[in-house]
């Protein structure tokens, strides 16, 4: 929030500059506060403290922003409009978070409905206001009720808002500014059901209400609109050319009058826009051609995944033949392994098996900023009845990667050329969806996902073409190893294009339950004394990533022997983390400790046929997600989640083979590296500090 000072304005004047602290500058700038300081001392034109003391020095915003400005840190052009939401937070101190969140939306939609800025008035501001709203909304449904908390003065309110308007080039940039900055109005309650905005335009563009309208006019319904998120997408979506009519239900009022305030600013006429504050639409309400919903957060979870599931049964059931619905919800329930034979389980199957089912799309982590731990993903339903695919169902698991609009567009043609009208579904590459079968999901009791490699252009390219890559690939590594054909041999894959089945897979949890896997978990070092000339070596994040050379941090069998829940590794271990990243190592020696929360995976000799130590390593190498999206607080998937393909023997064999003359190949390249590297440093410092002198240049000594 601003630091307090005497009647603030962003513009300064007679009511004196609006004052930032040194924490406040950081939000602005969007940097840590420690940047901050090093800005203050590394450069002399820096604005100099305004008010405040040495410890908690107070910063003119106006001067602040100009320099930010003018330093070329405001690429993205933002900072005048976060400049006019830092004053609007000042100015509205006097009022409650919720009331000063209503009183700028509805500033803001005003304006935006007359066209009139929302200080151009002569004489009684505040009545002049009122009376714009009433002439605009006269049954009250979403502005009246909001204008009326204005104070007496209420001059500084609507120029800050006209100025946060020009600054974020029209209303609706200002309205979804404001939407986005519960933090700084101290609203972040308000906002429990708000939704990353690339995450809503996702569920716009699943929704085909823009291709839908091209052809009548189509009625969107959200039951649960919370703040409007996703029916203002849908608006985006479709844009000012097709006409659409927009139902929103929410069973709190002020989130519903939000909604239609929000949906007015977004270009939706107020007689298309329908609201209604219960748990249930009217039932006069037109039934809708496109739902788009969400399975609100209830704070800590307390409902059954009966209950998730029975609202997804009632959306189904409201679905008319050709209409379509997209709805959110925790991913545990949506594509989670449900309890077996669990009232759910039997529910979600059933629904599964009705045909309903067009897609399950699993989310990556953040999408919900009020709750960042909280998982989502998507159902989309569609009736297909008549359709030849009723009995497959559309999985894209898409948790380790950020969802930028290449991934949003590449989601939305997999799902809508898959089994919609007007396409047919051989005809169109898939970069992230699986058609699987209903009937292997349902009776397999497994988790609703699948994902494609995490190196996708295997996965989309033509066989032919990866084994000319192998072959070229080959070739330049002889041509590397011309000059060492005794330590380096040539590497031959043997491989070659042909089409198969993918091999069956199989959850890593599920292994270890069936005892064909054993996974061990890391100990936990912390306090524990680790050196460089201890008699076992310490195994964790930094050794597994290769950020850290096996050896250097090592424990003392002493102080081994004093923690008794410490188990050494055995030779084949396969050490795994997935925190913060996922890597993967192979214990070949043993007598190592692996520390939290690195875990191994240990093959048994009955198992030696199916799984060896490279190919366990390899397989998760190459299908585990390497970095966890931007906002997410977990890893895509637990290590017991990842599922791995059954490999024949023969394939298990030829594998391990080739991953042992890679290593090897590998292995060789890495020594020659750290050579030349201690080379070049001995070299360089010793010829620095005088210690190390030349006898003859190095072009005679090469023969150059």
């Amino acid at each position: 929030m601003a630091a307090e000072s005497p009647a603030p304005t962003a513009s300064g004047g007679p009511r004196g500059p609006l004052l930032m602290s040194m924490t406040e500058i950081a939000e602005l700038a969007q940097v840590k506060r420690p940047v901050v300081t090093t800005w203050r001392r590394r450069y002399p034109d820096f604005p100099k403290p305004a008010d405040g003391d040495a410890t908690s020095p107070l910063f003119d915003s106006r001067q602040v922003a100009e320099w930010l400005i003018g330093t070329g840190r405001d690429p993205a052009g933002r900072i005048e409009a976060d400049l006019r939401l830092h004053a609007l937070a000042g100015l509205g101190t006097g009022l409650p978070p919720s009331d000063l969140l209503a009183l700028l939306t509805a500033l803001i939609c005003l304006r935006d409905q007359d066209g009139e800025p929302a200080a151009a008035a002569h004489g009684d501001l505040r009545g002049d206001l009122l009376r714009r709203a009433a002439r605009l909304d006269p049954r009250d449904s979403c502005l009246c009720s909001e204008i009326a908390l204005l104070p007496a003065e209420a001059s500084p309110l609507a120029e800050a808002v006209d100025e946060l308007v020009e600054a974020a080039w029209g209303c609706r940039g200002a309205f979804e500014r404001v939407m986005g900055a519960g933090q700084r109005f101290k609203a972040g309650g308000l906002y429990a059901r708000t939704v990353a905005p690339g995450l809503a335009r996702l569920v716009a563009d699943l929704s085909g209400a823009r291709e839908h309208a091209r052809e009548r006019t189509v009625t969107v319904r959200d039951p649960a609109a919370g703040p409007g998120d996703l029916l203002a997408a849908v608006a985006d979506a479709a844009g000012p050319d097709y006409q659409l009519i927009f139902q929103a239900a929410e069973a709190d009022r002020y989130l519903a009058r939000l909604a239609g305030r929000r949906l007015a600013v977004h270009g939706v006429a107020w007689a298309d826009l329908k609201l209604a504050t219960g748990e249930q639409p009217p039932e006069d309400w037109a039934d809708p051609d496109v739902i788009v919903t969400q399975v609100p957060y209830l704070p800590g979870e307390t409902r059954s995944p009966e209950q998730v599931i029975d609202r997804l049964d009632d959306i189904a059931l409201r679905l008319a033949p050709g209409c379509t619905a997209v709805v959110l919800g925790p991913a545990a329930v949506l594509a989670g392994e449900l309890r077996p034979f669990s009232p759910a389980e039997r529910t979600r199957g059933r629904l599964l098996s009705s045909g309903m089912v067009e897609a399950i799309i699993r989310l990556p982590g953040g999408l919900v900023p009020f709750r960042p731990g909280y998982d989502v993903a998507l159902w989309v339903l569609t009736s297909a009845y008549q359709s030849p695919y009723r009995g497959w169902v559309l999985l894209a698991d898409v948790s380790d990667r950020a969802l930028t609009d290449e991934v949003i567009a590449a989601l939305a043609e997999d799902v809508v050329t898959w089994r919609r009208d007007g396409y047919r579904p051989q005809a169109h590459t898939r970069a992230f969806g699986v058609q699987v079968r209903i009937g292997d999901l349902v009776d397999a009791l497994r988790p609703l996902t699948a994902r494609r490699p995490a190196r996708g252009s295997a996965a989309v390219t033509a066989g032919a073409a990866l084994v000319s890559r192998v072959t070229d690939l080959e070739a330049e590594l002889d041509r590397l190893a011309a000059g060492h054909p005794a330590a380096r041999p040539p590497i031959r894959g043997g491989i070659a294009a042909g089409a198969r089945t993918p091999p069956p897979a199989q959850a890593i949890g599920s292994l270890v339950k069936a005892r064909r896997l054993v996974l061990v978990p890391g100990s936990r070092l912390r306090g524990v004394p680790i050196g460089q000339d201890g008699h076992h070596d310490v195994l964790g994040v930094p050794e597994v990533l290769g950020r850290t050379r096996r050896g250097d941090r090592s424990i003392d069998r002493v102080v081994l022997a004093g923690l008794p829940r410490v188990r050494l590794t055995e030779p084949g271990d396969v050490v795994v983390t997935t925190a913060p990243e996922f890597g993967v190592l192979v214990d070949h020696a043993g007598l190592a400790v692996v520390e939290f929360p690195a875990k191994v995976l240990r093959i048994p000799a009955a198992e030696r046929q199916s799984f060896t130590p490279r190919t366990l390593a390899g397989l998760l190498a190459g299908r585990m997600p390497s970095l966890r999206p931007a906002g997410a607080v977990r890893p895509p998937l637990r290590l017991e989640d990842h599922e791995l393909p059954a490999l024949s023997p023969a394939e298990v064999q030829f594998l391990d083979q080739l991953l042992a003359a890679l290593d090897a190949r590998q292995e060789a390249a890495r020594q020659e590296l750290d050579l030349v590297a201690e080379l070049r440093d001995i070299t360089t410092s010793g010829l620095s500090d005088g210690t190390l002198t030349l006898t003859e240049p190095p072009s005679a000594r090469n023969g150059q």
